[in-house]
């Protein structure tokens, strides 16, 4: 299914879900419903939400980066930012050189709801540890 298609086909869910949820809550769930699909297709093989695996942990990276335009430029093709950037070059190295793919094909929409479906997943992580 292309994006077009999922995000026609959680729209049609949405609007057959309890009229009593606010238009806001439903949008936050949708981006997070679409990051938790992007962050299994795409990231899931090597990033954990909450924890360092083959690579390093998504919660929390925007934190981790100066400029959020660089960390989608980074997410896109991350060699050629490499090339261009000291904590991407830094990054790199820590990580053994493992190269990432790139998803030029992701929008910054798309990216962020990866990051922010991590970042609940990891807040509701926390919790649970907490209870």
């Amino acid at each position: 299914m292309n994006k077009l298609g999922l995000l026609f086909f959680l729209l049609i869910l949405m609007s057959c879900e309890d009229k009593k949820s606010s238009k806001e809550g439903t949008v936050a769930n949708t981006s997070l419903e679409i990051g938790e699909q992007l962050f299994k297709v795409k990231c899931q093989q090597c990033h954990m939400a909450n924890q360092d695996f083959a690579a390093p942990a998504l919660a929390g990276v925007n934190s981790r980066w100066k400029d959020r335009e660089l960390l989608y430029d980074f997410v896109r093709n991350s060699q050629e930012v490499i090339q261009r950037n000291d904590y991407a070059a830094k990054l790199f190295e820590t990580w053994k050189q493992a190269p990432m793919l790139p998803y030029p094909e992701l929008t910054n929409t798309e990216i962020q709801a990866i990051f922010d479906y991590c970042n609940e997943v990891s807040s509701n992580h926390k919790k649970t540890e907490n209870e």
